[in-house]
């Protein structure tokens, strides 16, 4: 890919890089939302009242995840039709690979290799992809690495390393991801990477496809490395193919499908045109999402056979920290943009009634904490199991129909039992949204401050490359 600038490019505190505050309104209507829910819960324990809260609560659950396993099968673009319009393609998307990295230094090099042996190239052999890494004030080394790693791959002509340097940053990857923004990108699209991701060699021209069949924003399917080693490790790794059941049925019905994270790919134009990377966003994935939707009206196409491979996190209090952000991420976005969405003129009345339908469902644990606290004072439990059973038999129905894209280690299909076993985990799992939910209203309505970000921490274990061959029939 020609015209990509190797040297570094120092940056500073702009403008629109302050420390995200908490909008008076927004505290509020967190607090709204926890006393409201709270209240519903309480019926539950009601005499006469009891027995509709849950029946209501599971009714709307299923009016939901019944048509998203339906559509889930029947992607506006799928693999064979993203590969085939590719090869007709008369010229080919280019990519700018963004990754923002501090003290990443462990598992950078590694994510180096993988760009340097994507297959995606030009017939004379030329890359069609830059990769840019952001070094945000780190103190291992991470640069150095960086620029290493690109000599011995052999990509050194098409990468470069911007440093982000200065005080009082804010934190976080959104607020690294502005010293990356598309004025400075090559490619026609953007993809953006976690420090941790790990990629096969046919990602980028699996990717290219979507955007060759007319997406201008793209999703990966997120994968976890290491799933074997752990009852957590795996609960992740079921947990991404569930959710990734959410966003190809909510794309295939018309609905505001979302980014995800580690693999977020969209057109440098339409990323330019929406504002680019903001500092001040918690979760960057779905206030990208929400902004190109209110803007343009557009949906986020997701790839099935364009894998991420990403590391677990390892323990259950940075588990907790990284949920508790992606909560009160969610939240954010929501009351910044949701009522744009809400109103928007260029999205379809299904798409928005998908967009209230997928934010309303983070009310649900708010309603059996409440739950919780009327069993525990009138002693009927009835209406708070009924609940509590709802979200997890609703989840074990997405999880059921999501791991039809799983294979064994010998590459077949799972068995019943080990796909009934893995339900049930990933089911179990998910109840821990039932405790973090609350948490983040309340982080929400009574945090005084700048938001701190917790970045979480990578160990470099795991390799994708024995399931790059595994799981490749999609479905």
């Amino acid at each position: 890919m020609n015209g990509a600038d190797s040297v570094d490019r120092p940056t500073s505190q702009g403008p629109a890089e302050t420390p995200a505050e908490t909008p008076r309104t927004w505290r509020v209507a967190a607090l709204g939302i926890l006393v409201g829910g709270t209240a519903v819960g309480l019926l539950a324990g009601h005499r006469k009242l009891g027995r509709a809260v849950p029946l209501i609560t599971a009714g709307v659950a299923l009016g939901c995840a019944v048509p998203v396993v339906v559509a889930s099968r029947r992607p506006p673009i799928t693999p064979e039709a993203a590969a085939a319009a590719l090869d007709r393609a008369d010229r080919k998307p280019t990519f700018s690979i963004v990754v923002g990295a501090r003290n990443e230094a462990i598992v950078l090099r590694r994510l180096v290799f993988d760009v340097s042996r994507q297959d995606y190239r030009a017939t004379t052999g030329t890359p069609l992809f830059e990769l840019i890494v952001v070094d945000d004030r780190s103190i291992d080394g991470t640069a150095e690495i960086v620029r290493a790693a690109a000599i011995e791959a052999g990509i050194a002509e098409i990468t470069r390393v911007v440093l982000r340097r200065g005080t009082g940053l804010p934190d976080g990857k959104a607020a690294a991801l502005t010293s990356a923004q598309p004025d400075i990108c090559n490619g026609d699209a953007v993809l953006v990477l976690d420090a941790d991701a790990r990629l096969e060699p046919s990602f980028l021209r699996r990717a290219a496809g979507y955007f060759a069949a007319g997406a201008n924003a793209v999703t990966a399917r997120r994968r976890i490395l290491d799933a074997d080693s752990g009852w957590l490790a795996g609960a992740q790794a079921d947990e991404q193919t569930l959710d990734g059941e959410l966003n190809r049925g909510r794309w295939a019905m018309g609905g505001c499908s979302e980014f995800r994270g580690n693999g977020i790919m969209i057109r440098r134009e339409l990323l330019a045109a929406a504002g680019g990377w903001r500092a001040a966003a918690l979760t960057e994935d779905i206030d990208l999402s929400s902004r190109i939707a209110v803007m343009s009206g557009e949906r986020v196409a997701w790839a099935l056979d364009a894998e991420v491979w990403e590391e677990p996190v390892r323990t259950v209090d940075r588990l907790w920290r990284q949920r508790l952000r992606w909560a009160e991420g969610a939240f954010r976005r929501a009351f910044e943009h949701g009522p744009a969405v809400v109103t928007s003129g260029r999205l379809p009345v299904g798409a928005r009634l998908d967009f209230v339908a997928y934010v309303g469902q983070l009310a649900v644990p708010v309603v059996v904490a409440g739950a919780a606290v009327s069993a525990a004072i009138s002693g009927r439990r009835r209406g708070f199991v009924s609940i509590v059973a709802g979200y997890l038999g609703v989840s074990a129905l997405l999880g059921w129909d999501a791991l039809r894209w799983d294979r064994g280690r010998d590459g077949g299909r799972l068995g019943y039992a080990e796909r009934a076993r893995r339900v049930l985990r990933v089911s179990v799992f998910n109840g821990l949204w039932l405790l973090v939910v609350p948490r983040a209203l309340a982080d929400l309505a009574f945090r005084r401050g700048p938001i701190r970000y917790e970045k979480m921490e990578h160990d470099g274990v795991g390799d994708p490359a024995a399931a790059f061959e595994a799981d490749r029939e999609p479905h």
